[in-house]
This record gives C-alpha cells, sequence and structure tokens, in this order.
C-alpha cells in the first residue's frame, strides 16, 4: 500500500533480538531503497508511526506486518538519500531525456502502425463485404 501509515502504531511482531540485527542490517544498507526488495517485491512508501519518528518517510518491504507473507527486512529511511546520488541523478538527466526522447519517438511510431493496420483491417472488410453481396446477389 503506496503512501498508508504503518499499522499496528509502529509496533513489530519481531523479538527484541531480531529487531536489532535488522536496525544494524539497516544502518549499513546503501541510503537509497534498492529497485526490488528481497521478496521480489518493490518497496513502497510508507511513513512512520512511531513517537521517536513520527510521520518520517521511509521505504519498505510491501509484506512488513502482513499475515501469511514473509517479510524480506527491507527499511530505509527516504530523507536519507546523500547528495551525492542526488547530483549523480542530476548528471544523469541528460540520458534520461534522450531515452524519454527515444521512447517517445518509438511509441510514436508504434500508434502510427495501429492506425496504418485498422485501415487495412476496415478495407479489408470492406472488400470482403463486397464480395459477399455479390455472391449473394447471383
Amino acid at each position: 500500500m503506496i503512501g498508508g501509515g504503518s499499522t499496528g502504531g509502529g509496533s513489530s511482531v519481531r523479538s527484541p533480538s531480531s529487531w536489532n540485527r535488522s536496525r544494524k542490517q539497516t544502518k549499513s544498507r546503501r541510503s537509497a531503497p534498492p529497485e526490488w526488495c528481497g521478496c521480489g517485491c518493490r518497496p513502497v512508501l510508507r511513513w512512520s508511526g512511531t513517537d521517536s519518528n513520527p510521520n518520517k518517510p521511509f521505504y519498505g518491504c510491501p509484506n512488513y506486518n502482513t499475515s501469511g507473507k514473509r517479510w524480506c527486512g527491507l527499511f530505509v529511511w527516504a530523507d536519507s538519500v546523500n547528495e551525492e546520488q542526488v547530483e549523480k541523478s542530476e548528471s544523469c538527466g541528460d540520458e534520461v531525456k534522450i531515452n524519454v526522447d527515444w521512447r517517445l519517438r518509438r511509441l510514436e511510431e508504434d500508434v502510427q502502425m495501429q492506425k496504418v493496420m485498422t485501415q487495412l483491417l476496415v478495407l479489408g472488410v470492406c472488400v470482403l463485404t463486397v464480395l459477399l453481396v455479390i455472391l449473394y446477389c447471383k
């Protein structure tokens, strides 16, 4: 659930010892969330419901606090992206623009091809209809 608050008021079902281990793992992880979490799902943006970090945004596994699903332990504060990553993303802006332009052109070509195919299909149906009318009238 994107943008949903954490359920249970920020409490966890895990034992304190596993909480300490996952907290240490969290600090050693890179500051930006990975594209995929350990469960094979995309991380979701949530807001902390704890007293120590009220309404602080974080990325986490979508399976956290979900009954019947295994939680992989993914947890990264959303505002912990360091400045190197921000600068890197700004320098990648030109690449992104080129990639978007290329994709846009490709989509426009696909749309044009679909229009041509639709016109050919309509023409084929018209020709078939005329042939059937001619055969029926004989």
